[in-house]
């Protein structure tokens, strides 16, 4: 039994013309010259956003010149002490750091700021609780300046961390796509096949895509909620043609919070996920994956969570994400206080 993870995304028309599945097996073009900014939204996390950034040190862009933008979130702009701290080490480097404030709240305001303060032509995403592995940069950056227009996106792979905590015996790589890790789509860089999503903590794209529009905040995080859909306008770029490139090698490790490392925090998770989706799928006009729920609770009642085999939790799991999507289909903007619908 299959369940949806975090940033599940929406087939696309029969109709889209793909390029080549594996292009690395042609003949490497000369390389184009790509301009990038490293856009940072932040958010109340001083220590990570530091690790962040120093981890940008030694990453490189041999094909252009490119930016760092950190956008915080935070109403009293406490990542500001962090980034000039850091700006000094990265200008040694040639790395321009900028900062700016958004006093909007929500992540989907964050990277349209973003969006608004990057000045080159291709921006890439990460989060502040990841750090950029060794030749990141220029793996994201290496398929436009080799395809060219033929790519419009870039999806990387992230590396969980689980730091001291450690990683709990349950915790299968079955599951690691609910922390937005280990999409493992394959070994070698490729286009994406319709069916294969991404998420916005390792991505590059062109700001072109956007036009005059951004990211929904309506689809958004808000305050403590689990769920975003706002990478849903990824979704619809690739419905609407553009092309996305998955390439393996661009690592970043994404640092597991401990407070997530319990089967709890994964029902709960997967319950605002199906009400993001929910949501999402809405705003492009898809029709709904649940229209109604059927769940035998004798089933659910009989399984004790903390000693729930992955087959069990596995369960569970698709359970509650089928309530959540059927929720947010219920509740007029299930996504400001979710978990006062969540069973």
């Amino acid at each position: 039994m299959d369940f949806p993870a975090c940033g599940s995304s929406t087939p696309m028309p029969d109709s889209h013309v793909k390029p080549p599945l594996h292009p690395m097996h042609s003949q490497t073009p000369p390389a184009i010259a790509v301009d990038a900014s490293v856009v940072i939204c932040t958010f109340r996390r001083p220590r990570l956003l530091r690790a962040c950034l120093d981890s940008l040190a030694s990453q490189a862009n041999p094909c252009g010149a490119w930016e760092v933008v950190v956008i915080d979130n935070c109403p009293d702009e406490s990542g500001r002490a962090t980034v000039d701290a850091s700006s000094a080490r990265l200008a040694h480097h040639g790395v321009e750091v900028r900062y700016a404030a958004e006093a909007k709240p929500g992540v989907a305001h964050a990277r349209n700021r973003g969006l608004a303060e990057a000045k080159h032509p291709v921006i890439c995403f990460l989060d502040d609780d990841e750090q950029a592995l060794p030749g990141w940069l220029t793996q994201l950056l290496e398929p436009f300046a080799r395809l060219g227009d033929a790519v419009d996106m870039v999806a990387g792979e992230v590396e969980p961390d689980f730091g001291a905590a450690g990683r709990p015996d349950w915790l299968v790589d079955e599951f690691l796509h609910m922390f937005s890790c280990q999409w493992g789509w394959d070994t070698t860089p490729r286009f994406l096949e319709d069916q294969e999503w991404f998420g916005e903590g390792n991505c590059a794209f062109r700001s072109r895509l956007f036009g005059s529009g951004g990211f929904d905040p309506q689809l958004g995080r808000r305050g403590d909620s689990l769920g975003a859909a706002e990478g849903i306008v990824f979704t619809r770029f690739r419905q609407q043609g553009a092309r996305a490139f998955y390439a393996p090698d661009a690592k970043v490790s994404h640092f597991i919070h401990p407070e997530r490392l319990s089967k709890r925090w994964m029902l709960r998770r997967q319950f605002h996920q199906g009400m993001s989706d929910s949501l999402a799928h809405r705003s492009i006009g898809m029709p709904p994956l649940v229209s109604k729920v059927g769940i035998q609770l004798d089933m659910v009642q009989s399984i004790d969570l903390d000693s729930a085999d992955t087959a069990q939790l596995k369960r569970l799991c698709w359970v509650y994400y089928r309530l959540g999507y059927f929720v947010a289909t219920t509740t007029a903007d299930p996504l400001v206080a979710p978990d006062a619908t969540m069973p």
